[in-house]
Formats: C-alpha cells, structure tokens, sequence
C-alpha cells in the first residue's frame, strides 16, 4: 500500500492525499449515483435533498468540504486547529489527537477510489472501501456514493508514527454523511463561479474529436477533473482553486495567449510532447493570490506525433470551451 501514498498539489501547498490509481484510459459506460438502502436516514427538513438526491454529483460539487470538518465533527477525536481548503472539495485539518498525538485529516468530496468493497461492507448504508499503508501510517476510507468509476466521499487520516487512525477517520466519514444528508454546507464563491459545472459536460464530441482523435473515452476523475484518452492522446480539465497563473507565470515558465477575451498562460514541454494552458476563470473572495482556475492538459502518451501542435490544439479547446462558462 506505500504506493497509493502521493503528494498532491493544492493551490501552493502540498497535501498529503490517496492515490486514486485509476486507469482513465478503460472505461466508457454510464456512471450510476449509489441509491439511497434502507440503512439510509431520511431528513426531517422539508428544504433538504431527499437520501437519493444528497449524494448526486451535482449535488455533491457544491459542498463546502470544510463545512464538513466543523468543530463539532473534529473535537469528540481532540483537539482541532483551523480547517484549510484545498480546493473546492477538499479540506485538511492538521489537529491533535486525545493523547496530544499528531492526527491529519484530509477530507475529499468526489474523489475515485481504487478497489472495490468487501461484501456486505457498508458505512451509513453506503458501499464502503478502507485501506491501510503497510506501516500504518496512514488509514483510507470511503464511502461509495458513484460508479462506473466509483466516486465518493473519503477521509484519510495520517500521522507520522502508527496508531489506530481508521477509528478517527470512520468517525469523521459517518459524521460527514449525516450533515450531507440532513443540511449540507455550502460553497460561498464568486457570482460566475465554476463550482456547479460539470466538466465533462462542455466539450462538444467535435472538439473532442479534433483535439484527442475518433474512438476517445471519457471519464471523470474527481468532481472537478475530466479526462478523455485514445490513440495515444489524452486530453484533460479541470477546475481548481489555486495560485493566479499569471502570477506564477515566470515561475512556471509560461508564456501569455490571447484565447479570445481571456489571456491563458501557456506551457509547453520542450519536446512538443505536452501542452497546458490555463486561465483564472473568477475571483477567490477574500484571497487575491488565488482564483478559480480553468487548466486544459493535451498530452501524446504513445505513437508518432510528428509535425502536430499540441499547444494549438489546447488553444482550440479553450476558444470552444469559455463561451459555455458562466459569466457574471
């Protein structure tokens, strides 16, 4: 398991988090939301989703991960500190447990996961995967709320030193499906913000198609990440909270493009091998270093690419891609 263990970069911070491991290049059948079982609790809210409707993706994108890991989800395991977001589903906690030991949580909204459950496993009647690293440093546990692939809801809970971390971590996942059942937090983002808009649900099949070739597989890899592959060809975007590209610009050794209205920062491999471009779609409120950021990813993973240019074919994948974005 030490190899599910990856460092993942958020905005400018570097969080620990599970490797999802997914192949992105195999499947193409319809994704299913999980129904609501019998060991489902209905709401007695009038105004709150429905057990079914509470674990929609749609439904799920908009969830303030942090509003997750509240005070009175986080104290009854010791002693928290301030509650981060990562992006707009992910939220991490670096608190103390009851002993004043070291406990990390990372509580991720959407996210795949690799495995399947163990018959009968379930989590507030939701299918449920839990893995641990071999030196039990680190516990991960999901419940399944979406597959083809399975998507759902995961904490994982790490420390330096072993220790019993699946406890911890079981008991911030059952807290976290209750309040998503019964009154979810919120996103509180900018007007034209990106937070509800499913990305793999704005590229036409023709853009797909120029960019990537015929025969392409789509599939979601997170709440706010889409991928398409084929040919030797993948295509990838995401929306993200992070950094201002333009800020970083010389940092990341990007150059300026006009997309048509929008200035992109561009960035290509000194091979021609992978081209990403990427813009700040709307303001971050309260933090003028970060925005919600559009990146498109166009790389050639195998075959002969002689004489394409990936960068170009990005550029046209954003020019398709904007219009269809919110605006303000």
């Amino acid at each position: 398991m030490r190899g599910l263990l990856r460092l993942v970069a958020a905005g400018t911070v570097l969080v620990l988090a599970a490797g999802c491991g997914a192949d992105l290049s195999k499947s193409s059948t319809a994704r299913s939301t999980v129904p609501a079982t019998s060991g489902l609790a209905t709401s007695t809210s009038t105004s709150s989703p429905s057990p079914v409707d509470a674990f929609d993706p749609d439904n799920l994108r908009g969830i303030n991960p942090c509003g997750l890991m509240d005070n009175a989800a986080l104290k009854p395991l010791g002693e928290p500190a301030e509650s981060r977001l990562r992006d707009f589903s992910q939220c991490s906690n670096y608190m103390k447990d009851k002993d004043g030991e070291e406990l990390n949580l990372t509580l991720s909204i959407g996210e795949p996961t690799i495995g399947q459950p163990e018959p009968d496993a379930e989590i507030e009647g939701l299918p449920f995967v839990k893995s641990e690293l071999d030196d039990k440093t680190a516990c991960f546990l999901t419940a399944i709320t979406e597959t083809n692939p399975n998507r759902g809801i995961t904490v994982q809970a790490g420390r330096r030193d072993k220790g019993d971390l699946c406890t911890p971590g079981r008991a911030l996942l059952e807290s976290a499906l209750a309040k998503i059942r019964d009154d979810a937090p919120r996103l509180d983002l900018a007007d034209n913000t990106l937070v509800a808009v499913d990305p793999c649900g704005q590229l036409a099949d023709s853009v797909i198609t120029a960019a990537v070739g015929p025969d392409t597989r789509k599939r979601p890899s997170g709440a706010h990440v889409c991928s398409w592959n084929g040919g030797g060809m993948s295509l990838m975007l995401t929306f993200r909270i992070g950094p201002r590209p333009e800020a970083i610009a010389d940092a990341a050794k990007s150059v300026p493009i006009n997309l048509g209205g929008v200035t992109g920062q561009q960035r290509a491999e000194a091979d021609g091998g992978r081209c990403r471009l990427e813009w700040a779609h709307a303001d971050y409120p309260g933090d003028k270093e970060r925005a919600e950021v559009v990146a498109i990813d166009l790389s050639r993973y195998s075959g002969s690419g002689a004489g394409e240019d990936l960068c170009a074919k990005a550029q046209a994948v954003a020019k398709a891609l904007i219009p269809k974005l919110p605006k303000r």
